[in-house]
């Protein structure tokens, strides 16, 4: 597996020498400041498209035809137009088991952390009533359709659109031109401004874990997973807490010890089974070998 985009014997031909920029390099990836500005633009039409379905269709069904027409579609036809192979700059590139199951492990045991953390911070900057009654509403599960509604929209949809958009589209774009830790973290830092504002720290390590996880792997497919797990993890609490009871879900402490070793022992795993890493996101995408090499 190739685990660096616009790198390996796929990439695109044509390589120049140290410090120079080709035609073809600039073609696999938009440049950082337009990918923001994309980023932003699609993350606004995702909420005004939201909002007409919800008009016709009810909350229920909204979120994911929403997905579709305001992040995914755009970010295909985008990346299409502008790079030579989707796959590659969006990093939809083959993942192995192992490393798959470790990114089960890991993104569990970091949301039942960061729940820790987010009760900590509710005391101190508590999120308005009328925003959590909201994502009660968009969360409850009673029925199966509803169950249904909340899989399909809440985990999936969500896990898949966000994961294109933040770190394949805008994450790519800037690890290509500046490396892979200056992309993770404001990749993560704009995911938790537009997500959650009254959680922004759990919610920015979250995108820091899903960022190195994409980033490291060579996939984005890790991250879509991990994306799930949160969110379904989110999905259950609630219901299972909050819902019932009217009482937010909190983790026992003498747990917070053996979910950080599990983190660790999962976060160890990933590295060692995901392989060695790549080189730098590439500002040149590789050409062939030179002949007699």
């Amino acid at each position: 597996m190739d685990n660096v985009v616009g790198t390996g014997p796929a990439a695109a031909p044509g390589a120049a020498g140290a410090g120079e920029k080709t035609d073809e390099s600039r073609r696999y990836f938009v440049r950082p400041v337009t990918a923001f500005g994309v980023t932003l633009v699609c993350y606004v039409a995702l909420q005004v498209v939201a909002a007409v379905f919800m008009m016709f269709l009810g909350f229920g069904y909204a979120l994911l035809p929403s997905y579709i027409l305001a992040v995914v579609g755009p970010i295909l036809l985008i990346t299409r137009e502008h790079s030579p192979s989707v796959g590659k700059t969006l990093r939809l590139l083959p993942v192995k088991a192992a490393p798959m199951v470790f990114t089960l492990g890991a993104s569990f045991s970091f949301i039942l952390l960061q729940y820790h953390v987010a009760g900590l911070l509710e005391k101190t900057f508590p999120m308005p009533t009328w925003i959590e009654d909201f994502l009660l509403d968009m969360t409850r599960i009673r029925t199966l359709t509803e169950g249904l509604r909340v899989v399909s929209g809440v985990v999936l949809a969500a896990a898949v659109a966000e994961e294109l958009l933040f770190r394949g589209f805008l994450q790519g774009s800037l690890e290509h031109r500046r490396g892979r830790w200056f992309a993770i973290i404001l990749t993560s830092l704009l995911f938790a401004v537009l997500h959650d504002p009254w959680r922004l720290v759990p919610v920015f390590f979250i995108g820091v874990l899903l960022g190195y996880l994409a980033s490291r792997g060579g996939s984005i497919y890790y991250s879509m997973v991990a994306h799930a797990v949160t969110n379904g993890t989110s999905v259950a609490g609630l219901n299972m807490f909050a819902l019932e009871t009217n009482a937010e879900f909190s983790m026992p402490v003498a747990l917070i010890p053996v979910m950080a070793l599990v983190f660790a022992v999962s976060i160890l795993g990933f590295v060692r089974t995901v392989g060695a890493p790549g080189p730098r996101q590439s500002r040149e995408p590789a050409g062939p070998p030179e002949p007699g090499k």
